[in-house]
């Protein structure tokens, strides 16, 4: 009975492996996909949707990668196999297997570009890969659950940041130093779990001002008082008078009121917000963001899941909130699309700005960001300020 056990597991093990699905991608530029029925030294019989095949080994277009391990370790081999436990790569020191539970990381090294007449419009390379040229950190303003690898620095127009470990970055916006404004933003990922197929990161932070306002809107009105003139027909010329005009206006969040008697009579002549880097009081944020990251049923690149929420402190006013859902996806390895969803009562699109008017607290955000090399990325989206740009060193 035993005996009749063992033979039953061994014919059941033997099918699992060879009844896997595998991708051959060729020399000639050609990709095949099947199951595997038999194999020998030189040869591969695997069974596709148009029939049995048979592919000399010779022909296969050996896959090179480059494997980032949970450790710190890192090899670079070509894949001779892989399985839901594993790989077994081929490296300068030997054949290696490796179990996929202390895989951190995978970078597929490019196969070239696609040939022939099976490729679609826009391909650019075969083969997988799992990653794309870039991680974000942030969508735009928003944090993402990633933070910036361990000795990484980044700088943009806005802002710069370092990464003092995988795990805890400091980013600070440099423009506000010239005002006064000493900054900093730390972001610390509390956990990150999952493996190649799908990951889940979770991130806190938190980011303190001196001075200088937030990046918040308040729709103000207030009567400013006018100077005009009007026709007399009595003495059939143009008099002086004085009248009010309702205003209303978005004005930044802890903004002055200013009232001025220009020429000391005591009757105010003019009055407004002033805005910009006026105020003198210490504020905070705090954010917290969650990343749910996918790899796509091709295996080239991934798609990105981001919800999360701040809360600003600002003297005067009460915690302000925002709250937003962030999809990313891989459309090249160095081109990432864009989308997000946010509720702020305390921001003001680009048209409610221009037509002076609450029009709703939802809005939305999409573009996308181009890997130009490994140092420079750019991009391009609706929301101000419409264009990011940044380097990594």
């Amino acid at each position: 009975m035993n005996i009749i056990k063992i033979l039953i597991m061994c014919i059941l093990l033997i099918w699992c492996i060879f009844a896997q699905e595998k991708t051959f991608y060729l020399k000639s530029g050609d990709k095949v996909t099947g199951s595997i029925k038999s194999e020998t030294d030189s040869t591969y019989t695997i069974e596709t949707s148009f029939g049995v095949l048979t592919i000399n080994k010779n022909n296969v277009k050996p896959e090179e990668a480059f494997i980032f391990l949970k450790s710190g370790d890192k090899l670079r081999g070509i894949i001779l196999s892989e399985s839901d436990e594993g790989l077994t790569v081929k490296a300068q020191f030997g054949e290696v297997f490796i179990n996929r539970d202390k895989i951190e990381r995978i970078d597929f090294i490019s196969m070239g570009r696609a040939r022939g007449g099976f490729t679609r419009p826009g391909q650019a390379e075969e083969g997988r890969w799992y990653y794309g040229s870039e991680r974000l950190i942030d969508i735009y303003f928003d944090p993402t659950g990633y933070t910036l690898e361990d000795n990484i620095l980044y700088l943009s127009g806005l802002s710069w940041g370092y990464g003092l470990t995988d795990r805890f970055q400091i980013t600070s916006k440099w423009g506000g130093y010239f005002l006064g404004d000493l900054n900093f933003r730390p972001k610390f990922m509390i956990f990150k779990k999952g493996g190649l197929k799908s990951e889940q990161v979770l991130s806190v932070g938190a980011h303190f001002h001196t001075r200088s306002l937030p990046d918040k809107y308040e729709l103000k009105t207030w009567n400013s008082p006018v100077s005009n003139t009007r026709w007399d027909e009595d003495t059939e010329s143009w008099i002086p008078y004085d009248t009010t005009l309702t205003e209303t206006q978005w004005v930044r969040v802890g903004s002055k009121f200013v009232e001025n008697d220009w020429d000391n009579d005591g009757v105010i002549d003019e009055v407004y917000y002033e805005s910009g880097f006026t105020g003198n009081d210490m504020w905070w944020e705090i954010f917290g963001a969650y990343t749910i990251s996918n790899l796509k049923e091709s295996r080239q690149g991934r798609i990105n899941h981001t919800i999360g929420f701040s809360l600003t402190s600002y003297p005067g006013y009460n915690l302000m909130p925002r709250v937003y859902y962030a999809i990313n996806a891989d459309a090249r390895r160095n081109l990432k699309l864009i989308f997000e969803a946010f509720w702020d009562p305390y921001w003001a699109s680009t048209l409610e700005l221009i037509e002076d008017e609450k029009i709703s607290d939802i809005d939305f955000d999409f573009g996308f960001i181009y890997a130009y090399n490994e140092q420079f990325r750019i991009g391009i989206h609706f929301q101000r300020p419409f264009i990011a740009f940044y380097y990594k060193f």
